[in-house]
């Protein structure tokens, strides 16, 4: 096990999100939209079942334009994978 610093970003209108552990993984992702979704808006799904997160969470949907990991085993870079963002909290009951 390692402890290493983890940089995580999301714009305020949920355009881009991206994560970073400096040397190991990068991770850069864009909202999707299309035809159907109202202007300003971000394709979402209300509630995903068997969300990771938990029920009565929002999951906005993207595709990620920046990836790559070079540990754990692997050694790997890509874009156009998709991605998701689901907000949560891990401070857990008091």
């Amino acid at each position: 096990m390692e402890f290493v610093p983890i940089t995580f970003q999301v714009a305020g209108d949920l355009a881009t999100w991206r994560v970073e552990i400096p040397g190991l993984v990068v991770g850069h992702a864009e909202a999707l939209s299309g035809p159907t979704t109202p202007p300003g808006k971000r394709v979402q799904t209300i509630n995903p079942p068997g969300s990771e997160v938990g029920p009565g969470q929002v999951a906005t949907w993207g595709r990620s334009v920046e990836v790559s990991t070079k540990g754990f085993g692997l050694d790997w870079t890509g874009t156009a994978r998709s991605s998701k963002h689901i907000p949560f909290d891990w401070t857990g009951p008091n």
